[in-house]
């Protein structure tokens, strides 16, 4: 895939001689199956360099958010600007997904019973379609 995206023999070196080389080469090669424009992909491979060579060695064991915000601002602190930092979480995270090293935040609902009954009694007793359901269920997940 390198061999494909990058043109002269010193960027197929910079790419290839980076930390989890063949992890990005093959997630890029994934984007390309699924439909990733040539310019996307060019996007893609330099922005997983930068968080290549700025994961740690045990980043198999799982990424949160925070890991990744701090690699996102040592970047910024570089090259200032927001789109920048949402550039390369949209990048990164998916990256992170297809490889499995991806830990989701998870946030402990209070009362969580409580909101799978009314969930149940609205799907169940009240017959709602199930997208007013999800929004109800989020506008209670809030009050709750």
């Amino acid at each position: 895939m390198f061999q494909r995206l990058l043109h002269s023999e010193t960027a197929r070196h910079r790419h290839r001689d980076a930390p989890f080389a063949a992890e990005r080469e093959r997630y890029l090669q994934h984007c390309a199956d699924c439909g990733a424009t040539y310019a996307t992909l060019r996007v893609k491979s330099t922005e997983l360099l930068w968080i290549a060579r700025h994961l740690d060695r045990n980043a198999l064991q799982g990424i949160g958010i925070e890991q990744l915000q701090e690699i996102v601002r040592r970047r910024t602190s570089m090259h200032k600007g927001r789109t920048t930092a949402d550039r390369m979480i949209n990048v990164a995270r998916p990256w992170l997904r297809f490889l499995g090293w991806w830990r989701e935040y998870t946030v402990e609902v209070p009362f969580q019973g409580l909101l799978d009954r009314y969930v149940t009694w609205m799907r169940d007793e009240r017959g709602l379609t199930a997208s007013t359901v999800v929004q109800w269920q989020y506008r209670a997940k809030i009050f709750l």
